[in-house]
C-alpha cells in the first residue's frame, strides 16, 4: 500500500499523560477481561471500564449475568484530578495483555484524546478508538446485605465444581450450591448424564440456603485467582445476586465478583 493511502497514525498526546504501574494494569485486565460480553448488540458491554483517580486504579466488566470489579487502592497517579473513566474495547485489552507480558518496562504511559486511547509500553505504542456510550451504573448492582457467607479454599472449590459440572446441563452449565450445617454441598443433574454431588466442610451456622449458578462463571473467577488462597461466598437469598471475593483483608487488590443466580 502506498504510504499516502495509509491511515494517519494518531500521535501520542504530550499533555495529560499519566504513568500506570505495569503490574497493576496487567492484574486489572486479567481479573476482568473474561466477564466482558460477547453480544455485539450490547455495545457498551463489549469492553471494560477503566476508572482512574489520583490515588486509585480500578477496572470493571460485565456481561449482564456477572460483574467483575477490581481496584488497586493507594496507587498514586500524577496528572489526574477528580475521576477519569474510559471504556477500553476487548480487542485492545487482548493486545495490551500481550504487550504487557512481553516487556521489561515497569510503567505504562496512558493518555487519551476525544476519540482515542493511547498506551505506551517501552518503545511500543498501542492506540485504540474509545468505546462510546454509557457503561451501566455498576455501583448500584453491588450487593449490600449478603449476610450469609462461607469461606472455602479456592483450589478445593474449583476441583469440586469441575467434578460436579460434568453432570450439569450442557447448555446452561447450572450447578446448585447448598449451605447448611457447616457444609457446602455442590450438586448438578441432567436427564442425559445423571447426577453428582460433592461436599466441602466449612463453618456455617446461618439458615440453610440453596442457590443455582453457572459453573463456568465461578470457575472463571477462581482461575483469575490462580485457584490460590481462600474465597468468601456471600449470599442474601436464592433469588438475589451472590458475591465472591478473596478472603484476605490485607490483599493488595480489592476484588469483587457478582453473579446473578439461576433458576434450577
Amino acid at each position: 500500500m502506498a504510504r499516502a493511502n495509509y491511515p494517519q497514525v494518531p500521535e501520542f498526546p504530550s499533555i495529560a499523560a499519566t504513568s500506570i504501574s505495569l503490574i497493576a494494569l496487567k492484574t486489572l485486565i486479567a481479573r476482568t477481561i473474561f466477564a466482558i460480553s460477547n453480544e455485539e448488540s450490547r455495545y457498551t458491554l463489549n469492553g471494560a471500564l477503566l476508572v482512574i483517580k489520583a490515588e486509585s486504579l480500578a477496572m470493571v466488566a460485565t456481561d449482564g449475568h456477572r460483574l467483575s470489579f477490581v481496584e488497586k487502592p493507594n496507587e498514586t497517579l500524577e496528572g489526574i484530578s477528580g475521576e477519569k473513566r474510559v471504556l477500553i474495547p476487548r480487542k485492545a485489552l487482548q493486545e495490551l495483555q500481550q504487550l504487557l507480558t512481553n516487556t521489561e518496562a515497569d510503567k505504562v504511559e496512558f493518555a487519551d484524546d476525544e476519540h482515542t486511547l493511547f498506551f505506551r509500553i517501552g518503545h511500543r505504542t498501542l492506540s485504540t478508538r474509545k468505546l462510546s456510550g454509557q457503561f451501566p451504573n455498576f455501583e448500584a448492582v453491588m450487593p449490600r446485605d449478603n449476610t450469609k457467607f462461607a469461606v472455602v479454599r479456592s483450589s478445593e472449590l474449583s476441583a469440586a465444581i469441575q467434578r460436579v459440572a460434568q453432570f450439569a446441563d450442557e447448555r446452561s452449565g447450572a450447578i446448585r450450591l447448598r449451605l447448611e450445617g457447616n457444609e457446602l454441598k455442590i450438586s448438578a443433574n441432567s436427564t442425559e448424564s445423571g447426577e453428582s454431588e460433592d461436599t466441602i466442610d466449612t463453618p456455617y451456622s446461618s439458615d440453610p440456603i440453596i442457590v443455582g449458578f453457572n459453573s463456568i462463571y465461578i470457575l472463571d473467577f477462581l482461575k483469575a485467582l490462580s485457584n490460590e488462597g481462600e474465597v468468601r461466598l456471600e449470599f442474601k437469598d436464592s433469588q438475589s445476586a451472590g458475591q465472591m471475593r478473596p478472603e484476605d483483608p490485607d490483599a493488595e487488590y480489592k476484588y469483587r465478583y457478582v453473579l446473578m443466580p439461576m433458576r434450577i
